[in-house]
Formats: structure tokens, C-alpha cells, sequence
């Protein structure tokens, strides 16, 4: 309605009053309310109309005409263009504080729920504390995307990535500058196990692009897997991960944490919050590769995992062997359909779902099993809450643990506690 107001490209000065769950700074202009990224509450800006919908617009910052307090120096070139990071401009203190009232206000304005959000556990390392990144290609050009666009920020070092990443990253600029390609884009994961890289490319011309893996070969130092298009080129497929005291073969296309310091404080206070006994059974939902189930076998009598991945079932059951665990089960398949066809009581599950959730009929089966605790991880405030409202009926929400898994961004992974209710006498 009031929209009509202001156009694309206006200028404006307003202070920001608020900020949003993406970490963006909200102000209003003549009623409406305008989100513009890398600004803090307090500060006075200047900044240009980029959006406008129905409901809301968005802004790109000019000028900060008033500093807050909280503002500090990113310290990164790319910065103001690329999408990789949105909290560079704000100091760790305010960076841990925002994240805690993102999950508190996902959990009381979506979850219903009146539980208070624990202190978050912060990272081990702010800076160059992630093992995977995900890069396009274009031509002699490789990046990210800038934040909320489709143009690529050519970049030469990330301050989020391991070195390892980074000094790779330098080799394959080289190889893309010295020759012509189709190559759209390039993964790169470090393993902290043998300290090796796996290297996975994506070209729509995989024949022209095969001189990269030769070039890879001479050029990366402890290089151990090339995937090109799907297929293993060079290695065994796979890099080595070191997660709670156990080991992990990470394969191109399975899930492991970004954060393998803070990975570990991670499941130390999960399997410490489930309070493990050596005669429960547990259920892990979404188990992916094994992490989850390897890790907490050696406190309970059984553990069955359940994931719908046929390769990551397979590199679950790689994984139980590598560690010589012999109290694990893993299914592969739908969880809705799988779970009626354990035997076991189940005491205890863990589930740690995509960014999308538990699916609505999983959530109804959990319910049915009715096991005296869930362990429910999330990287999603927003899914979480939902589906924590969806178990409230069934279940005392004990505690919502915020833990800073994404330094310098606005993604934080929370570990719930939920206890089945008792009945009243």
C-alpha cells in the first residue's frame, strides 16, 4: 500500500533501529520497512533503494553517517560485494549476542515456546576455521557470488577458509588464467586427518577439461582425490576427518561439518546433555555417514541409523569398520517407512535434519515411538522452532543450545533437549 511512497534508486538517511534474522539492519522510510545489509542498530546511514515489494524494501548502504560502537574493520577485501559472509562489520561479542536472540526469537515467535536460549558456545577459531568451500567459475575467473546476485566476486584468498583452501584455491586460479575451460565449479575439502585435499569439478565439457587433473597432480601438495563430473579421476574418492576421537572417510558429495574444532565441542555437549546410559538404545535420524551413530556407541548398547543416502550408508558402514564398531546398525531408506520395522524400544534419538527440517510424518513417527529423550540438531533456527512446536505437546523442551559453528556469518547451530512429559498422577 504505502509502498508507492519511494522508488528504485531513491537515497535516503535513516537510523537503524533493528536487525533483522539475516543480520541485515532494519529502519523505516515514510512508514515502510527497508532491511540494508553491513549496518548496526544505532548507526545512522545513508543508503539507496535497490527492492521494493509488497510488503517491505531493501537497501544498499552508502555511507554510515554515525558509527556504532560495535562496528569494527572486516579486515577482508571482498567484503562489501561478496555473499560469503554478513557479520564481518560486527564485533565477536555482538556477532555471539545476535545469534543468541535469533534462535530465542525463533523459538518464541514460531515455536511458541517459553524457554530461555542458553549461553552460546562460541567458536575455537573466528578466522579460517572452515574445511569445505564451494567456488564458481567463470572463464579465468573463480569466486563467490556476490550477496544476493548472480555476479561473481573474482577472489584470490578467503579469510573463513583453511590455508590448505586457500593455497589450492591460488593453484587452480593459476591453471584457469593459463588455460581455456568449461569449468563451472570447484570443491575443495581439507581433511584434518592426514592433512590432504579432495578437489571436485564440475565442467560441461569434461574431455577439454581433463588436463586439470594432471595439472592438480604436479601442483598441489598432499592431494588425494580428483572427482571431475561425478567421477573419481584420481585417489580413492575420499579424504580422512578426525571428529571426537574417531575416524571418517568423507567422500565428494557426503556431509561432515564445516567447523571440525567446534564439531567436536558440538557432539561432547550433545552426548553430554543425552545423559547415555549403557543400556539405551538409540535412534539417529538422518544419520548421513555415521558421525553421529559412531560417535555415540561406545555409550549405549545399540545404535541404529537410519538415512535415505544410499553412498552415505555406505560410507557410514566404511566408517564403523575404520573404528572397529560393532554396535551399529544402518538402514538405508525412508525414515517414515524404516522405523516400523525396529524391534527395539527405542530410549534416545538424535536427529540432526537438512536445513529444511523433519519432515511432518517423521516428526508424527518420533512422536509414536515416544523415546524418553530427543537430541534434536539444527542449522536452522527456523525449521528447528517449527518443529520443536510441533513436539511440545509430548515433550519438556529442557534446553536450546546455541553453538557458533559459522564465525563471521549469521548461521548458528543450535542442540536442543527435549524430555518426554510425565503423566500426572
Amino acid at each position: 500500500m504505502g509502498l508507492i511512497s519511494i522508488n528504485i534508486d531513491e537515497i535516503y538517511e535513516e537510523k537503524i533501529i533493528a536487525l533483522e534474522n539475516e543480520g541485515s539492519g532494519v529502519c523505516k522510510v515514510k512508514g515502510i520497512t527497508v532491511f540494508i545489509p553491513k549496518t548496526l542498530i544505532g548507526e545512522e546511514v545513508r543508503f539507496r533503494i535497490t527492492e521494493i515489494k509488497k510488503n517491505f524494501a531493501r537497501g544498499k548502504l552508502i555511507k554510515i553517517l554515525k558509527p556504532s560502537k560495535e562496528r569494527t574493520e572486516s579486515l577482508c577485501p571482498y567484503y562489501e560485494e561478496c555473499g560469503g559472509c554478513d557479520l564481518r562489520h560486527q564485533s565477536d561479542n555482538k556477532n555471539l549476542e545476535f545469534k543468541c536472540q535469533k534462535v530465542q526469537n525463533a523459538v518464541t515467535r514460531i515455536g511458541k515456546i517459553n524457554s530461555k536460549v542458553s549461553e552460546i558456545i562460541p567458536s575455537f577459531k573466528n578466522e579460517n576455521y572452515r574445511n569445505k568451500a564451494s567456488f564458481k567459475v567463470e572463464e579465468d575467473r573463480i569466486g563467490f557470488y556476490g550477496s544476493g546476485t548472480y555476479q561473481l566476486v573474482d577472489i584470490s584468498y578467503c579469510r573463513l577458509l583453511e590455508d590448505e583452501i586457500n593455497d589450492a584455491l591460488s593453484i587452480i586460479r593459476n591453471y584457469i588464467k593459463e588455460h581455456k575451460n568449461n569449468i563451472k565449479a570447484i570443491t575443495i575439502k581439507h581433511g584434518n586427518a592426514m592433512n590432504d585435499l579432495l578437489i571436485d569439478i564440475y565442467s560441461i565439457n569434461d574431455k577439454q577439461d581433463e588436463k586439470i587433473v594432471e595439472y592438480l597432480k604436479t601442483k598441489v601438495p598432499n592431494l588425494k582425490t580428483i572427482v571431475l563430473n561425478g567421477r573419481t579421476v584420481y585417489g580413492n574418492g575420499y579424504i580422512s576427518q578426525i571428529s571426537n576421537g574417531l575416524m571418517f572417510n568423507c567422500s565428494f558429495d557426503s556431509f561432515f561439518q564445516v567447523n571440525p574444532v567446534t564439531t567436536e565441542k558440538l557432539y561432547k555437549t550433545a552426548i553430554k546433555e543425552a545423559k547415555l546410559s549403557k543400556d539405551d538404545v538409540v535412534l539417529d535420524l538422518y544419520s548421513g555417514t555415521g558421525t553421529i551413530s559412531c560417535i555415540v556407541s561406545k555409550y549405549v548398547k545399540k545404535v541404529i541409523g537410519i538415512e535415505i543416502v544410499k553412498d552415505a550408508v555406505l560410507d557410514a558402514n566404511c566408517n564403523k569398520m575404520i573404528n572397529n564398531i560393532s554396535n551399529v546398525n544402518f538402514i538405508c531408506g525412508d525414515a517414515t517407512l524404516e522405523i516400523n520395522k525396529i524391534k527395539e524400544k527405542i530410549d534416545i534419538i538424535f536427529v540432526d535434519p537438512p536445513r529444511k527440517g523433519v519432515d511432518r510424518k517423521a516428526i508424527a513417527v518420533m512422536k509414536k515411538i515416544a523415546p524418553k529423550k530427543i537430541i534434536y540438531i539444527s542449522c536452522n533456527p527456523v525449521t528447528m522452532a517449527r518443529d520443536l512446536g510441533y513436539l511440545k505437546d509430548l515433550y519438556d523442551i529442557k534446553k536450546i543450545i546455541p553453538v557458533d559453528m559459522f564465525p563471521k556469518t549469521n548461521h548458528v547451530e543450535c542442540i536442543s533437549v527435549l524430555e518426554f512429559k510425565r503423566k500426572e498422577n
